[in-house]
């Protein structure tokens, strides 16, 4: 069903955004907001992935939070990243509908979250906890978020996902944790088409690792397919999660659970460059919403064999 379609001369492309936002661990935070603030605002951005959406664990709570929809089990506080930048939106003249939920506990101070921002109305909310063995003091606790949106020419799920590495501590993290996010996601694609953007902690260019095996689930890598492309990796020096490698690597990334025809996939907000604002660059993704194919081409994948059902 089509929901407030418009026009076939007015169409204007769905525009997705992910980005690590590394948040109070960058000098000039507050700016750095202001300035993704202004570039969601220029650009018309429809979606926005966040990942380390933090905020501080002891920060006054805000009762209602500007545009919040829900998908959190703690209360929103008054130093949430995303609730400042939707606040910035706003002031810029732009409103958008947000939802987000918890991860873990980061830095012994932090609640450490993912969020999506949508420009077009949020239908529904599902948080994925990922890895539910791990109580939420425990960095090894993850979860993902799926939040069905409805633009001009239907609902489209948009999920954001910060992954863990491929082996942490002879733990094979990714492999668990990306077992249930395909689960989830192939339910939710049986409504609606998904994309799925995120830190994966995983680089593009090892082999059989974390980018093959999202692969293997039939999940659709819009860079492989993009029209055009300006830019590749993502991040370009040691990070914390990467210490001793300062090789340039791509994990941050933007799939679909099917074939859609993208026009562009750029690398933004550079993290070697002077409009760096994260320890992380960014993506943004243009694509042609009323191309997704019918059906999804995603299937879960099954649990690490030593790793029984949670």
């Amino acid at each position: 069903m089509l929901l407030n379609a418009r026009p076939l001369e007015n169409y204007i492309p769905m525009l997705f955004l992910t980005l690590n936002t590394h948040s109070w661990c960058e000098s000039h935070q507050i700016v750095k907001i202001h300035e993704l603030a202004r570039f969601i605002a220029d650009r018309q951005v429809d979606v926005i992935a966040l990942q380390e959406v933090n905020q501080y664990l002891h920060s006054p709570i805000v009762d209602t939070p500007l545009g919040y929809q829900g998908g959190a089990g703690i209360p929103i506080r008054e130093d949430n990243y995303a609730l400042l930048l939707v606040r910035f939106l706003a002031d810029l003249g732009v409103q958008y509908e947000w939802a987000l939920t918890e991860t873990h506990i980061g830095w012994d101070r932090y609640d450490e979250c993912v969020a999506v921002l949508s420009r077009v109305p949020i239908e529904r909310i599902e948080p994925i906890v990922m890895s539910p063995q791990y109580s939420y003091d425990r960095v090894e606790r993850r979860s993902s978020l799926a939040v069905r949106v409805g633009t001009d020419t239907g609902s489209v799920w948009c999920a954001s996902a910060h992954m863990s590495w491929w082996d942490f501590q002879g733990e094979p993290l990714f492999a668990q944790e990306f077992a249930r996010l395909s689960q989830a996601l192939t339910e939710r694609g049986q409504d609606a088409p998904v994309l799925l953007g995120g830190d994966f902690n995983t680089a593009a260019q090892v082999r059989g690792e974390g980018y093959d095996l999202a692969l293997s689930s039939g999940l659709v890598d819009t860079r492989e397919i993009a029209e055009r492309t300006d830019g590749e990796f993502t991040v370009h020096r040691e990070i914390a999660g990467w210490e001793g490698q300062e090789d340039a690597k791509r994990i941050d990334f933007v799939f679909a659970d099917r074939a859609v025809k993208v026009l562009s996939h750029a690398v933004v907000f550079r993290d070697n460059s002077p409009e760096a604002i994260s320890d992380h660059s960014g993506v943004l993704v243009e694509l042609d919403e009323s191309s997704f194919e019918p059906t999804a081409r995603m299937h879960p994948v099954p649990l690490p064999s030593q790793v029984q059902p949670g």
